[in-house]
């Protein structure tokens, strides 16, 4: 009986975070006029209204309830008439707890799954918890380091494995100079995930959902096709050198670092 009703609970908490999304964007008066605007039209006529993609742009950049609401609902729309970038952009500051909701994720999913990653470019955020629970969001593990090695790896990744010392040599030498790392796991294991952290001696922060690469988002979004898969990343989340591997890594921080 008490699992039911924590069952029951848990639906209701979900049920109702979902709700007030749509309930907060809806407050806002130009959310109900692009509702308004698009149920009185038609997709092929708005295509062609710039003063109409101008005011779903406005609300988007808004990074707010009602932005996220719009670029949900009207995804395939925005897309089409442009406003791809806008999202993304928008995605980048938006905060965490928006980020992690239902139609946080979906809008994520969506713009990630379509972006070819290069360097220069954001990377998508995510927030991962570490062996011990403890939650950690990439943009704000970034922000005020000088750089910061993402390693995308496995416990049954024998070359991720590999690839460990080459990281570790980077982590003890620069980590006193704003150098840090963060290493994403594909397991699904829990316990295969901790010996291997522990066996191969990684003290940096190690995060998974312990989803895999099927089920987890972090596969898809970054458009892996394979790990190890090892980046390194400024403090604002952009793509310094991408598919690092060997004396690469060593070589990318010291030419960073003008050494």
């Amino acid at each position: 009986m008490k699992q039911l009703l924590l069952m029951i609970l848990l639906g209701l908490a979900v049920t109702a975070t979902a709700q007030s999304v749509a309930e907060k964007a809806r407050e806002d008066k130009a959310v109900r006029e692009i509702e308004a605007l698009y149920a009185a039209s038609t997709p092929r006529v708005l295509r062609g209204d710039a003063v109409f993609i101008d005011k779903m742009r406005a609300v988007i950049e808004k990074g707010n309830e009602g932005a996220l609401y719009v670029a949900d609902k009207y995804s395939t729309f925005a897309y089409v008439v442009g406003l791809k970038d806008c999202i993304e952009e928008v995605l980048a500051g938006m905060p965490v707890a928006l980020k992690k909701t239902e139609e946080g994720m979906r809008v994520q999913d969506r713009c990630y799954r379509m972006h070819l990653l290069k360097v220069g470019e954001r990377v998508p955020d995510f927030t991962l918890s570490t062996p011990d629970g403890k939650e950690v969001n990439f943009y704000r593990f970034v922000k005020g380091k000088k750089c910061v090695i993402l390693d995308f790896w496995a416990s049954w990744c024998s070359w991720c494995r590999k690839e460990s010392p080459n990281v570790k040599e980077v982590y003890d030498k620069y980590r006193n100079k704003g150098v840090d790392v963060i290493s994403v796991s594909f397991d699904t294991d829990r316990e295969r995930w901790v010996k291997a952290i522990e066996e191969d001696g990684t003290p940096w922060t190690q995060v998974s959902d312990l989803k895999g690469t099927d089920k987890g988002y972090l596969y898809g979004w970054y458009g892996l096709k394979g790990i190890p898969a090892i980046y390194l990343i400024d403090s604002e989340g952009r793509i310094i050198v991408e598919n690092m591997r060997g004396e690469v890594i060593m070589n990318s921080v010291k030419k960073y670092f003008g050494e």
